[in-house]
Protein backbone atom coordinates (compact mmCIF):
# COMPACT_ATOMS: atom_id res chain seq x y z
CA UNK A 1 0.00 0.00 0.00
CA UNK A 2 1.70 3.16 -1.45
CA UNK A 3 2.02 6.65 0.35
CA UNK A 4 0.56 7.95 -2.86
CA UNK A 5 -2.88 6.39 -1.94
CA UNK A 6 -4.32 9.16 0.46
CA UNK A 7 -7.51 7.27 0.52
CA UNK A 8 -6.04 4.22 2.09
CA UNK A 9 -6.68 3.51 6.22
CA UNK A 10 -2.96 3.17 6.59
CA UNK A 11 -0.21 5.76 6.94
CA UNK A 12 2.75 3.02 6.69
CA UNK A 13 5.40 3.75 4.24
CA UNK A 14 5.81 1.07 1.45
CA UNK A 15 8.09 -0.13 -0.97
CA UNK A 16 6.33 2.48 -4.38
CA UNK A 17 6.69 5.47 -1.72
CA UNK A 18 9.97 5.77 -3.76
CA UNK A 19 8.61 6.63 -6.95
CA UNK A 20 6.89 9.59 -4.84
CA UNK A 21 9.58 10.65 -2.82
CA UNK A 22 12.43 9.97 -5.14
CA UNK A 23 11.45 11.08 -8.41
CA UNK A 24 13.77 13.97 -10.06
CA UNK A 25 16.57 12.77 -7.14
CA UNK A 26 19.27 11.29 -9.16
CA UNK A 27 23.22 11.66 -9.04
CA UNK A 28 23.75 14.48 -11.46
CA UNK A 29 24.03 18.65 -10.58
CA UNK A 30 20.48 19.10 -11.32
CA UNK A 31 19.25 16.07 -9.27
CA UNK A 32 21.26 17.37 -5.98
CA UNK A 33 19.88 20.90 -6.57
CA UNK A 34 16.35 19.19 -6.41
CA UNK A 35 17.54 17.57 -3.36
CA UNK A 36 18.41 20.77 -1.75
CA UNK A 37 16.01 22.82 -2.90
CA UNK A 38 13.40 20.20 -1.64
CA UNK A 39 15.02 20.44 2.25
CA UNK A 40 14.98 23.41 2.35
CA UNK A 41 11.39 23.92 0.98
CA UNK A 42 10.73 21.45 4.19
CA UNK A 43 13.13 23.37 6.70
CA UNK A 44 12.23 26.75 6.05
CA UNK A 45 13.67 30.21 7.90
CA UNK A 46 12.31 30.94 11.07
CA UNK A 47 9.78 33.23 11.15
CA UNK A 48 10.53 37.28 11.05
CA UNK A 49 14.05 35.52 9.09
CA UNK A 50 15.00 35.51 5.88
CA UNK A 51 17.84 33.32 5.75
CA UNK A 52 18.12 29.60 7.26
CA UNK A 53 20.37 29.64 9.86
CA UNK A 54 23.87 28.78 10.72
CA UNK A 55 23.21 25.25 12.07
CA UNK A 56 20.70 24.00 9.24
CA UNK A 57 23.87 25.45 6.58
CA UNK A 58 26.17 23.33 8.31
CA UNK A 59 23.69 20.25 8.43
CA UNK A 60 23.28 21.02 4.26
CA UNK A 61 26.96 20.65 3.87
CA UNK A 62 26.98 17.59 5.45
CA UNK A 63 24.16 15.64 3.81
CA UNK A 64 25.69 16.87 0.63
CA UNK A 65 29.05 16.34 0.92
CA UNK A 66 31.14 13.58 -0.96
CA UNK A 67 30.57 9.80 0.60
CA UNK A 68 34.20 8.40 1.12
CA UNK A 69 32.97 4.72 2.23
CA UNK A 70 31.52 3.58 -0.76
CA UNK A 71 28.00 3.94 -0.20
CA UNK A 72 25.32 6.29 -2.02
CA UNK A 73 25.15 9.82 -1.06
CA UNK A 74 22.19 9.80 1.90
CA UNK A 75 20.09 12.31 0.07
CA UNK A 76 19.41 9.25 -2.77
CA UNK A 77 18.24 7.06 -0.46
CA UNK A 78 14.74 6.38 0.35
CA UNK A 79 15.38 6.29 4.34
CA UNK A 80 16.70 9.60 4.27
CA UNK A 81 13.64 11.10 2.83
CA UNK A 82 11.06 9.03 4.73
CA UNK A 83 12.90 10.54 7.92
CA UNK A 84 12.67 14.05 6.73
CA UNK A 85 9.03 13.56 6.37
CA UNK A 86 8.45 12.55 9.74
CA UNK A 87 10.74 14.71 11.36
CA UNK A 88 8.96 17.72 10.26
CA UNK A 89 5.52 15.71 11.37
CA UNK A 90 7.44 15.49 14.39
CA UNK A 91 7.27 19.81 14.54
CA UNK A 92 3.79 19.92 14.16
CA UNK A 93 2.64 17.45 16.58
CA UNK A 94 4.87 20.08 18.83
CA UNK A 95 4.52 22.86 17.61
CA UNK A 96 1.91 25.60 18.21
CA UNK A 97 -1.27 25.50 17.80
CA UNK A 98 -2.49 25.42 13.86
CA UNK A 99 1.18 24.13 13.28
CA UNK A 100 -0.25 20.55 12.13
CA UNK A 101 -1.80 21.76 9.15
CA UNK A 102 0.74 24.03 8.65
CA UNK A 103 3.54 21.43 8.72
CA UNK A 104 1.30 19.12 6.30
CA UNK A 105 0.66 21.44 3.70
CA UNK A 106 4.39 22.29 3.50
CA UNK A 107 5.14 18.65 2.86
CA UNK A 108 2.00 17.90 0.41
CA UNK A 109 3.57 21.42 -1.41
CA UNK A 110 6.82 19.29 -2.61
CA UNK A 111 5.01 16.09 -3.07
CA UNK A 112 1.64 17.01 -4.29
CA UNK A 113 1.25 13.34 -4.63
CA UNK A 114 1.41 12.78 -0.91
CA UNK A 115 -2.24 14.28 0.24
CA UNK A 116 -3.13 15.86 3.22
CA UNK A 117 -5.28 13.47 4.40
CA UNK A 118 -2.47 11.08 4.36
CA UNK A 119 0.28 13.05 5.85
CA UNK A 120 -2.36 13.48 8.97
CA UNK A 121 -2.72 9.53 9.30
CA UNK A 122 1.06 9.13 8.97
CA UNK A 123 2.04 12.22 12.07
CA UNK A 124 -0.53 9.92 14.26
CA UNK A 125 1.64 6.91 13.45
CA UNK A 126 4.56 9.02 14.25
CA UNK A 127 3.47 10.26 17.33
CA UNK A 128 2.67 6.35 18.18
CA UNK A 129 5.45 5.50 18.47
CA UNK A 130 7.74 4.98 21.76
CA UNK A 131 4.36 6.14 23.05
CA UNK A 132 3.89 3.40 26.69
CA UNK A 133 1.46 0.07 25.27
CA UNK A 134 -1.16 1.49 27.94
CA UNK A 135 -2.40 4.45 25.80
CA UNK A 136 -4.06 2.04 23.67
CA UNK A 137 -7.28 1.09 24.33
CA UNK A 138 -6.89 -2.19 22.91
CA UNK A 139 -3.97 -2.74 25.91
CA UNK A 140 -6.43 -2.27 29.35
CA UNK A 141 -9.61 -4.35 27.24
CA UNK A 142 -7.48 -7.22 26.59
CA UNK A 143 -4.99 -7.60 29.22
CA UNK A 144 -5.91 -5.48 32.26
CA UNK A 145 -9.56 -5.71 32.20
CA UNK A 146 -10.03 -9.49 32.50
CA UNK A 147 -8.04 -9.23 35.53
CA UNK A 148 -9.86 -6.02 37.50
CA UNK A 149 -13.21 -7.55 36.51
CA UNK A 150 -12.72 -11.03 38.18
CA UNK A 151 -11.65 -9.03 41.51
CA UNK A 152 -14.92 -6.93 40.48
CA UNK A 153 -17.43 -9.88 40.57
CA UNK A 154 -15.46 -11.18 43.68
CA UNK A 155 -15.90 -8.30 45.70
CA UNK A 156 -19.65 -7.75 44.65
CA UNK A 157 -20.61 -10.75 45.67
CA UNK A 158 -19.27 -10.56 49.32
CA UNK A 159 -20.76 -7.39 49.07
CA UNK A 160 -24.03 -8.60 48.34
CA UNK A 161 -23.79 -11.59 50.57
CA UNK A 162 -23.85 -8.60 53.71
CA UNK A 163 -26.50 -6.52 52.66
CA UNK A 164 -28.28 -9.79 52.41
CA UNK A 165 -28.00 -11.39 55.39
CA UNK A 166 -28.76 -7.35 56.87
CA UNK A 167 -31.75 -7.44 55.48
CA UNK A 168 -32.69 -10.56 56.24
CA UNK A 169 -31.94 -10.13 60.33
CA UNK A 170 -33.58 -6.31 60.21
CA UNK A 171 -36.49 -6.65 57.17
CA UNK A 172 -37.26 -2.81 58.65
CA UNK A 173 -34.64 -1.26 56.38
CA UNK A 174 -34.65 -0.32 52.93
CA UNK A 175 -32.11 -1.74 50.75
CA UNK A 176 -31.45 1.49 49.29
CA UNK A 177 -30.26 2.51 52.21
CA UNK A 178 -28.10 -0.16 53.27
CA UNK A 179 -26.48 -0.37 50.03
CA UNK A 180 -25.83 3.40 50.72
CA UNK A 181 -24.29 2.67 54.08
CA UNK A 182 -22.01 -0.12 52.51
CA UNK A 183 -20.77 2.33 50.00
CA UNK A 184 -20.11 4.96 53.22
CA UNK A 185 -18.37 2.16 54.99
CA UNK A 186 -15.89 1.10 52.03
CA UNK A 187 -15.28 4.89 51.84
CA UNK A 188 -13.73 4.92 55.47
CA UNK A 189 -12.09 1.45 54.81
CA UNK A 190 -10.21 2.97 51.87
CA UNK A 191 -8.59 5.96 54.46
CA UNK A 192 -11.02 8.47 52.51
CA UNK A 193 -12.86 11.53 54.88
CA UNK A 194 -15.18 9.54 57.27
CA UNK A 195 -18.69 10.01 55.94
CA UNK A 196 -21.63 11.13 58.31
CA UNK A 197 -22.32 8.17 60.78
CA UNK A 198 -25.73 6.36 60.68
CA UNK A 199 -25.67 5.86 64.61
CA UNK A 200 -25.08 9.96 64.64
CA UNK A 201 -28.46 12.29 65.45
CA UNK A 202 -28.09 13.16 61.79
CA UNK A 203 -28.91 9.16 60.96
CA UNK A 204 -31.93 7.51 58.96
CA UNK A 205 -34.38 7.04 61.28
CA UNK A 206 -36.67 3.91 61.59
CA UNK A 207 -40.36 5.51 62.01
CA UNK A 208 -43.65 2.75 63.09
CA UNK A 209 -46.55 3.89 61.68
CA UNK A 210 -49.74 1.96 61.92
CA UNK A 211 -47.59 -1.57 63.23
CA UNK A 212 -45.25 -1.81 60.53
CA UNK A 213 -41.91 -0.24 60.49
CA UNK A 214 -40.74 1.75 57.66
CA UNK A 215 -37.13 3.87 57.38
CA UNK A 216 -38.09 7.81 57.96
CA UNK A 217 -36.26 10.85 57.20
CA UNK A 218 -34.15 12.40 59.58
CA UNK A 219 -36.10 14.66 61.04
CA UNK A 220 -36.39 14.93 64.58
CA UNK A 221 -34.08 13.27 67.33
CA UNK A 222 -32.58 9.12 66.40
CA UNK A 223 -34.62 6.98 68.83
CA UNK A 224 -31.61 4.75 71.14
CA UNK A 225 -33.57 1.31 69.49
CA UNK A 226 -32.61 2.92 65.31
CA UNK A 227 -28.46 3.34 67.08
CA UNK A 228 -28.59 0.03 68.03
CA UNK A 229 -30.07 -1.43 64.86
CA UNK A 230 -27.23 0.24 62.48
CA UNK A 231 -24.56 -0.78 65.29
CA UNK A 232 -25.63 -4.30 64.53
CA UNK A 233 -26.08 -3.92 60.90
CA UNK A 234 -22.57 -1.61 60.74
CA UNK A 235 -21.19 -5.19 62.19
CA UNK A 236 -22.46 -7.57 59.57
CA UNK A 237 -21.65 -5.10 56.71
CA UNK A 238 -17.79 -4.36 57.57
CA UNK A 239 -17.40 -7.52 57.29
CA UNK A 240 -18.32 -8.03 53.48
CA UNK A 241 -16.56 -4.76 52.99
CA UNK A 242 -13.59 -6.04 54.18
CA UNK A 243 -13.59 -9.10 52.13
CA UNK A 244 -14.56 -7.36 48.92
CA UNK A 245 -11.66 -4.72 49.47
CA UNK A 246 -9.36 -7.24 49.84
CA UNK A 247 -10.29 -9.05 46.44
CA UNK A 248 -10.13 -5.24 44.67
CA UNK A 249 -6.49 -4.54 46.33
CA UNK A 250 -5.66 -8.45 44.98
CA UNK A 251 -6.82 -7.45 41.54
CA UNK A 252 -5.02 -4.26 41.61
CA UNK A 253 -1.82 -6.30 43.04
CA UNK A 254 -2.34 -8.83 40.16
CA UNK A 255 -2.12 -6.26 37.64
CA UNK A 256 0.59 -4.41 38.79
CA UNK A 257 2.59 -7.71 38.89
CA UNK A 258 2.27 -8.57 35.35
CA UNK A 259 2.17 -5.06 34.39
CA UNK A 260 5.14 -2.96 36.65
CA UNK A 261 5.53 -0.15 34.20
CA UNK A 262 1.98 0.90 35.19
CA UNK A 263 0.92 3.69 38.32
CA UNK A 264 -1.29 2.59 40.82
CA UNK A 265 -3.19 5.70 40.49
CA UNK A 266 -4.23 4.58 36.81
CA UNK A 267 -5.17 1.19 37.78
CA UNK A 268 -7.82 1.86 40.49
CA UNK A 269 -8.98 4.61 38.23
CA UNK A 270 -9.52 1.75 35.21
CA UNK A 271 -11.25 -0.64 38.21
CA UNK A 272 -14.02 2.68 39.02
CA UNK A 273 -14.22 2.60 35.34
CA UNK A 274 -15.51 -0.56 35.08
CA UNK A 275 -17.08 -0.75 38.24
CA UNK A 276 -19.11 1.87 37.49
CA UNK A 277 -19.88 0.65 34.19
CA UNK A 278 -20.91 -2.26 35.32
CA UNK A 279 -23.96 -0.73 37.41
CA UNK A 280 -24.69 1.11 34.30
CA UNK A 281 -25.49 -1.56 32.43
CA UNK A 282 -28.50 -4.12 32.13
CA UNK A 283 -32.18 -2.67 31.85
CA UNK A 284 -33.75 -1.18 35.31
CA UNK A 285 -37.31 -2.30 36.78
CA UNK A 286 -39.12 1.19 36.43
CA UNK A 287 -42.42 1.24 37.93
CA UNK A 288 -45.08 3.62 37.39
CA UNK A 289 -44.90 4.18 41.55
CA UNK A 290 -41.26 5.10 41.18
CA UNK A 291 -41.83 7.26 37.94
CA UNK A 292 -44.54 9.07 40.34
CA UNK A 293 -42.33 9.88 42.87
CA UNK A 294 -39.15 10.79 40.67
CA UNK A 295 -41.60 13.85 38.94
CA UNK A 296 -43.31 14.60 41.96
CA UNK A 297 -39.95 14.95 43.85
CA UNK A 298 -38.84 16.99 40.12
CA UNK A 299 -41.86 19.33 40.94
CA UNK A 300 -41.48 20.19 44.48
CA UNK A 301 -37.56 20.23 45.28
CA UNK A 302 -36.00 20.24 41.97
CA UNK A 303 -34.43 17.31 39.79
CA UNK A 304 -31.43 16.86 41.97
CA UNK A 305 -33.22 16.06 44.68
CA UNK A 306 -35.01 13.89 43.16
CA UNK A 307 -32.18 11.88 41.51
CA UNK A 308 -30.86 11.77 44.77
CA UNK A 309 -34.14 10.27 46.53
CA UNK A 310 -34.59 7.61 43.79
CA UNK A 311 -30.91 6.74 44.37
CA UNK A 312 -31.07 5.95 47.70
CA UNK A 313 -34.10 3.90 47.17
CA UNK A 314 -32.71 2.00 44.67
CA UNK A 315 -28.97 1.68 44.32
CA UNK A 316 -28.93 2.74 40.95
CA UNK A 317 -26.84 4.95 38.96
CA UNK A 318 -27.54 8.52 38.89
CA UNK A 319 -27.05 8.82 34.94
CA UNK A 320 -29.92 6.58 34.24
CA UNK A 321 -32.08 7.96 36.98
CA UNK A 322 -31.95 11.43 34.97
CA UNK A 323 -32.13 9.62 32.10
CA UNK A 324 -35.47 8.35 32.83
CA UNK A 325 -35.90 12.02 34.34
CA UNK A 326 -35.56 13.62 30.78
CA UNK A 327 -37.84 10.54 29.23
CA UNK A 328 -40.24 11.46 31.55
CA UNK A 329 -40.34 15.22 30.49
CA UNK A 330 -37.73 16.84 32.42
CA UNK A 331 -35.56 19.61 30.67
CA UNK A 332 -32.65 18.33 29.00
CA UNK A 333 -29.54 20.52 28.19
CA UNK A 334 -27.74 20.44 24.89
CA UNK A 335 -24.06 18.60 25.48
CA UNK A 336 -21.45 19.80 22.54
CA UNK A 337 -20.10 16.87 20.58
CA UNK A 338 -16.87 15.84 22.70
CA UNK A 339 -13.81 15.78 20.36
CA UNK A 340 -11.73 12.38 20.30
CA UNK A 341 -7.94 12.56 21.08
CA UNK A 342 -5.71 11.75 18.49
CA UNK A 343 -2.42 10.29 18.91
CA UNK A 344 -0.33 13.50 18.26
CA UNK A 345 -2.49 15.41 21.31
CA UNK A 346 -1.49 12.57 23.63
CA UNK A 347 2.26 12.49 22.32
CA UNK A 348 2.23 16.24 22.62
CA UNK A 349 0.34 16.06 26.43
CA UNK A 350 2.35 13.14 27.81
CA UNK A 351 5.64 15.00 26.87
CA UNK A 352 4.81 17.87 27.96
CA UNK A 353 3.15 17.34 31.91
CA UNK A 354 6.78 17.78 33.07
CA UNK A 355 7.22 21.19 32.23
CA UNK A 356 3.82 22.95 31.04
CA UNK A 357 1.09 23.70 33.28
CA UNK A 358 -2.52 21.86 32.26
CA UNK A 359 -3.99 25.22 30.91
CA UNK A 360 -0.81 25.73 28.61
CA UNK A 361 -1.03 22.00 27.38
CA UNK A 362 -5.02 23.03 27.05
CA UNK A 363 -4.15 26.24 25.03
CA UNK A 364 -1.94 24.26 22.67
CA UNK A 365 -4.32 22.11 22.22
CA UNK A 366 -7.11 24.12 22.00
CA UNK A 367 -9.18 22.05 24.39
CA UNK A 368 -10.18 22.73 27.86
CA UNK A 369 -8.83 22.30 30.88
CA UNK A 370 -11.42 19.81 31.97
CA UNK A 371 -10.53 17.69 28.98
CA UNK A 372 -6.58 17.65 29.70
CA UNK A 373 -7.23 16.83 33.55
CA UNK A 374 -9.63 14.26 32.18
CA UNK A 375 -7.37 12.37 29.63
CA UNK A 376 -4.52 12.65 32.46
CA UNK A 377 -6.63 11.37 35.80
CA UNK A 378 -8.03 8.54 33.92
CA UNK A 379 -4.46 7.39 33.11
CA UNK A 380 -3.07 8.23 36.21
CA UNK A 381 -0.51 10.67 35.06
CA UNK A 382 0.24 13.38 37.21
CA UNK A 383 0.33 17.06 35.91
CA UNK A 384 4.05 17.64 37.62
CA UNK A 385 4.46 21.04 36.26
CA UNK A 386 1.52 23.39 37.86
CA UNK A 387 1.07 26.98 38.43
CA UNK A 388 1.99 28.20 41.84
CA UNK A 389 2.58 26.36 44.78
CA UNK A 390 0.89 23.99 47.30
CA UNK A 391 0.74 24.84 51.03
CA UNK A 392 3.08 21.80 51.14
CA UNK A 393 5.76 22.99 48.61
CA UNK A 394 5.55 26.43 50.15
CA UNK A 395 6.29 25.39 53.58
CA UNK A 396 9.28 23.49 52.23
CA UNK A 397 10.76 25.90 50.07
CA UNK A 398 10.69 29.27 52.79
CA UNK A 399 10.89 26.97 55.77
CA UNK A 400 7.57 28.05 57.08
CA UNK A 401 5.10 26.05 59.25
CA UNK A 402 1.86 25.23 57.25
CA UNK A 403 -0.60 26.82 60.03
CA UNK A 404 1.13 29.75 59.11
CA UNK A 405 -0.15 29.66 55.53
CA UNK A 406 -3.41 28.82 56.16
CA UNK A 407 -3.71 31.61 58.43
CA UNK A 408 -2.78 34.16 55.98
CA UNK A 409 -4.95 32.13 53.23
CA UNK A 410 -7.68 32.93 55.60
CA UNK A 411 -6.74 36.50 55.74
CA UNK A 412 -6.53 36.92 52.44
CA UNK A 413 -2.65 37.69 52.09
CA UNK A 414 -2.25 34.51 49.48
CA UNK A 415 -5.04 33.36 47.41
CA UNK A 416 -5.67 30.19 46.10
CA UNK A 417 -6.85 28.85 42.70
CA UNK A 418 -9.18 26.27 41.20
CA UNK A 419 -6.78 23.54 41.63
CA UNK A 420 -6.39 24.37 45.11
CA UNK A 421 -2.90 25.85 44.78
CA UNK A 422 -1.51 29.23 45.80
CA UNK A 423 -1.32 31.52 42.79
CA UNK A 424 2.68 32.60 41.65
CA UNK A 425 1.11 36.32 41.71
CA UNK A 426 -0.59 36.10 44.70
CA UNK A 427 2.94 34.88 46.40
CA UNK A 428 5.11 37.27 44.22
CA UNK A 429 3.16 39.94 46.24
CA UNK A 430 3.21 38.85 49.40
CA UNK A 431 6.48 38.61 49.64
CA UNK A 432 6.93 42.57 48.24
CA UNK A 433 4.83 43.55 50.57
CA UNK A 434 6.03 41.39 53.68
CA UNK A 435 9.97 40.94 53.08
CA UNK A 436 10.28 39.74 57.07
CA UNK A 437 8.52 36.86 56.63
CA UNK A 438 11.25 35.66 53.78
CA UNK A 439 14.01 33.50 56.30
CA UNK A 440 16.89 33.96 53.80
CA UNK A 441 19.42 32.39 55.78
CA UNK A 442 17.33 29.25 55.51
CA UNK A 443 16.57 29.45 51.91
CA UNK A 444 19.03 27.28 49.20
CA UNK A 445 20.71 28.62 46.56
CA UNK A 446 17.59 27.59 43.91
CA UNK A 447 15.02 29.27 46.20
CA UNK A 448 17.50 32.44 46.76
CA UNK A 449 17.34 32.76 43.29
CA UNK A 450 13.36 32.16 42.71
CA UNK A 451 12.31 34.54 45.71
CA UNK A 452 14.42 37.35 44.72
CA UNK A 453 13.13 36.91 40.90
CA UNK A 454 9.35 37.33 42.33
CA UNK A 455 10.06 40.38 44.12
CA UNK A 456 12.64 41.58 41.04
CA UNK A 457 9.28 40.83 39.30
CA UNK A 458 6.65 42.59 41.82
CA UNK A 459 8.89 45.64 41.85
CA UNK A 460 9.04 45.92 37.82
CA UNK A 461 5.22 45.25 37.92
CA UNK A 462 4.23 48.08 40.54
CA UNK A 463 6.90 50.64 38.49
CA UNK A 464 5.20 49.82 35.57
CA UNK A 465 1.71 50.12 37.02
CA UNK A 466 3.04 54.01 38.88
CA UNK A 467 4.17 54.99 35.59
CA UNK A 468 0.98 54.30 33.89
CA UNK A 469 -1.38 55.97 36.26
CA UNK A 470 0.66 59.09 36.26
CA UNK A 471 0.54 58.77 31.98
CA UNK A 472 -3.38 58.63 32.40
CA UNK A 473 -3.50 61.57 35.31
CA UNK A 474 -1.84 64.13 32.97
CA UNK A 475 -3.98 66.66 31.54
CA UNK A 476 -4.81 66.73 27.66
CA UNK A 477 -2.61 70.20 27.57
CA UNK A 478 0.50 68.67 28.89
CA UNK A 479 1.04 66.27 25.86
CA UNK A 480 2.60 69.17 23.56
CA UNK A 481 4.79 70.29 26.50
CA UNK A 482 6.37 66.63 26.75
CA UNK A 483 6.66 66.64 22.89
CA UNK A 484 8.73 69.88 22.91
CA UNK A 485 10.67 68.44 25.89
CA UNK A 486 11.40 65.29 23.21
CA UNK A 487 12.17 67.51 20.81
CA UNK A 488 14.78 69.56 22.94
CA UNK A 489 16.24 67.20 23.79
CA UNK A 490 15.06 66.77 27.28
CA UNK A 491 15.76 63.69 28.92
CA UNK A 492 12.34 62.15 29.45
CA UNK A 493 11.44 60.62 32.86
CA UNK A 494 9.48 57.18 32.29
CA UNK A 495 11.61 54.10 32.67
CA UNK A 496 13.21 52.29 29.51
CA UNK A 497 12.19 49.29 30.26
CA UNK A 498 8.83 47.19 29.33
CA UNK A 499 7.60 45.72 32.58
CA UNK A 500 5.01 43.26 30.60
CA UNK A 501 7.90 42.05 28.44
CA UNK A 502 10.50 42.11 31.82
CA UNK A 503 7.81 40.34 34.07
CA UNK A 504 7.13 37.57 31.72
CA UNK A 505 10.56 36.68 31.52
CA UNK A 506 11.36 36.89 35.47
CA UNK A 507 8.51 34.65 35.71
CA UNK A 508 9.60 31.83 33.32
CA UNK A 509 13.09 31.94 34.97
CA UNK A 510 11.83 31.79 38.17
CA UNK A 511 9.46 28.97 37.53
CA UNK A 512 12.09 27.22 35.77
CA UNK A 513 14.42 27.28 39.11
CA UNK A 514 11.36 26.65 41.29
CA UNK A 515 10.53 22.95 39.32
CA UNK A 516 13.96 21.91 39.17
Amino acid sequence: MGARHGAQNSAVWAGDSAVVLLAGIEASDPGKGLAEARLRALHPPSEGKDHHSTDFEKRLRKVFEKQSDGHPPQWLTLEFWQQEVDNVLVQGIFGRSGSKAIVVGRIHAVWPDLSAAWLLRRMEEVARQGLPQWVQNEFWAEEVDPILLAGLERANRFRKEAIAKALKEYPVLQIGAVSKRVRSLRTQQNGRPRAASFVSTSAPRIVREGGSAVLGSSIGETRSTDREVWRAVDSILLAGVREANQCEREAVDKVLGRFSELRVEAIWARFRRLRYKQKRDGPLRWTNELDDRLMRIHREGGLRAAVSDIQNLTDWPRRAILRRAHQLGSPKEALADRRRWTMAEFRFALESVNHLSVREIADELERSEKSVWDMLGSRGIPARFQDGCSIRELSAKLHIRRPSIRTWIKAGLLHKKRNGRISEDSLQSFLHNHPERINWPMLDEDTTFWVSELLEAERIRLAGSRTQTRANSRSSDGAPAAEASMFDGTASSTLEVDPSGDLVSRNSRARGASHQ
